[in-house]
């Protein structure tokens, strides 16, 4: 092999895609993670579920490059043709795999597996397991001519825990790789134009970067230099941001809160207005939540804070919904009436509708209690959609929760 970088294709398979049904993040995901291993993303292709297009998709992508990503189609219903593409650009045949059936059994344990699912058990001939820590659909890879090719399956929580538990190092391993050294952080509640901007006036010019942007925050990458060099990037941006908002390695906010619950022995409990049960459902996202989440209560109108939570409307009639005096009122009530160590109270205007002069859209009041303290409220002034007031909200509460914590 030469000693240019290898390079790769990613092909993103489904009509949703191509139809523009859902966003393609597993292609930002994939060219981030082999950019960072060493490898030239020369293209990104989203393929519809037409089996001609598919192989015809593959056999040009292996006379192309050196490694084939495939992500999506691995499931076990009839427009699923990963396997079946593959198999036919490969020139081989689909074979039964009994431990890839056992282990499927397994997964649907106490519950009657359906017939169709014997589908995830078949591979093209030749072709290695990959397995899947986290889902039902088991990843493969071989070779096509002279490119290696391995198939993901399509949810991005499958496709990234199959990609750090073995991806990585099989591709480290199938071309020899020296890994350049990285160091991963993460920046919440800071617009990607300032995290930019800020790298851009960091003294370490030897210092790489790249970034991937989720829901809730967005992961940075610092590569190049040597570690005192890139330790000297992540130090700026700490400087610059603060250590709250810059974290070190990729990190959920929710993860953050739920870490720090999880090392005190703590557990916590949520009643939501504006979010309408978002922090609920990210902190249930995490495996073991059960361990820190006592419950939480969506509180969304005013009737619903007076019936469930039980705060006096004269006191709502005085300050409104979102004020410092109904957000600690609330979170009073919420340690009242659940047996949990920790309440958490977000209450404001997602919009786009019901702002006011005095309360804009994005106006909210976020409230923490711990035991018998008083009650801590902050006022948060977001903008941007509803959905991004929403998230941001989310990511502030779990910041202030974690911080307090914490003092």
């Amino acid at each position: 092999m030469s000693n240019s970088k290898p390079t790769a294709i990613v092909l993103s398979v489904g009509t949703e895609l191509t139809e523009g049904i859902i966003i393609n993040s597993n292609l930002q995901y994939l060219s981030s993670g082999l950019n960072r291993l060493g490898l030239a993303v020369i293209r990104g292709i989203q393929i519809p579920d037409i089996p001609g297009v598919f192989t015809a998709e593959l056999g040009r992508a292996a006379e192309e490059c050196s490694l084939m990503v495939v992500t999506g189609g691995l499931g076990p219903t009839s427009d699923d043709l990963t396997r079946e593409a593959i198999a036919e650009a490969a020139g081989t045949e689909l074979v039964f795999q009994q431990s890839i059936w056992e282990d499927l059994k397994k997964r649907y344990s106490g519950q009657k597996i359906a017939e169709t699912n014997r589908k995830q058990a078949y591979i093209p001939q030749g072709f290695e397991i990959l397995k899947n820590p986290v889902g039902s659909a088991p990843g493969f890879y071989g070779r096509i001519n002279r490119s290696l090719i391995i198939a993901l399956p399509g949810p991005p929580g499958e496709l990234d825990a199959m990609f750090t538990s073995g991806v990585e190092r099989l591709i480290e391993d199938a071309f020899s790789l020296t890994v350049e050294q990285v160091l991963t952080g993460t920046a919440m509640l800071i617009p990607e134009s300032r995290l930019e901007e800020q790298l851009q006036k960091c003294p370490e010019k030897r210092v790489k970067w790249g970034t991937r942007v989720a829901d809730d925050r967005i992961a940075f990458y610092l590569r190049g230099g040597n570690e005192e060099e890139r330790e000297a990037v992540f130090s700026c941006l700490q400087e610059s941001f603060g250590s709250l908002y810059i974290r070190r390695g990729d990190v959920k906010p929710a993860q953050l809160l739920s870490r720090t619950l999880r090392s005190q022995g703590l557990k916590i409990a949520i009643a939501e207005s504006c979010t309408g049960g978002l922090l609920g459902k990210l902190l249930t996202d995490l495996p073991g939540s059960s361990d820190i989440f006592f419950g939480g209560v969506t509180v969304y109108s005013i009737q619903a804070k007076i019936d469930l939570l039980g705060i006096d409307n004269r006191l709502v009639a005085e300050y409104g919904t979102v004020s410092s005096e109904t957000a600690a009122a609330m979170t009073e009530a919420t340690l009242r009436r659940c047996q949990a160590d920790v309440g958490l109270v977000v209450t404001g205007i997602a919009g786009p509708g019901g702002g006011t002069a005095q309360k804009p859209v994005g106006t909210v009041w976020i409230s923490f209690k711990q035991g018998d303290r008083k009650p801590l409220c902050r006022l948060f002034q977001f903008n941007g959609s509803r959905d991004q007031i929403r998230r941001k909200t989310a990511v502030a509460a779990f910041l202030l929760a974690e911080s307090e914590l914490n003092s």
